[in-house]
């Protein structure tokens, strides 16, 4: 079985590093963007498995990247994880930031600091229903 790749896109050297380390010591493959421009193109390049995003970064918000991501029909099926410390966990109320109803939520939300075990088996839970979705698209 291949290596799932993993998008981490934070402005902050140390979370990239931090989750670079956690998710390599589960044996993923990494990639990482310090914006969110950088991260959609790289996004483009390689079709992670899942996307690990911050909010709020310089120039442009991870908010606007995963928008345009949704919007995007080749990336708008890759699970993506929003980790941000702009609010209480349990509290992230997405419409407050995107509007438009078309626009489904983000797969999961974890602030920061991150739990890592709940952390691990959420993109475990996240690939594994990506592989199940794909295998029935494939059958139907």
């Amino acid at each position: 079985m291949s290596k799932k790749n993993i998008l981490i896109v934070d402005d902050e050297p140390d979370v990239v590093a931090y989750l670079s380390a956690v998710l390599e010591s589960h044996n993923f493959s990494l990639y990482s963007a310090e914006n969110a421009e950088a991260g959609l193109k790289l996004a483009e390049e390689v079709h992670p498995d899942l996307i690990c995003l911050d909010i709020m970064m310089p120039k442009e918000s991870g908010i606007s990247m995963y928008t345009k991501l949704r919007r995007t029909s080749e990336l708008g099926d890759i699970p993506v994880v929003i980790i941000s410390g702009v609010e209480q966990a349990g509290e992230f109320n997405f419409r407050k930031f995107v509007k438009d109803k078309k626009i489904p939520p983000p797969d999961f939300y974890f602030e920061k600091p991150i739990d890592v075990d709940n952390f691990i088996a959420e993109i475990k839970r996240l690939l594994s229903r990506r592989k199940q979705n794909k295998t029935k698209g494939r059958l139907s």
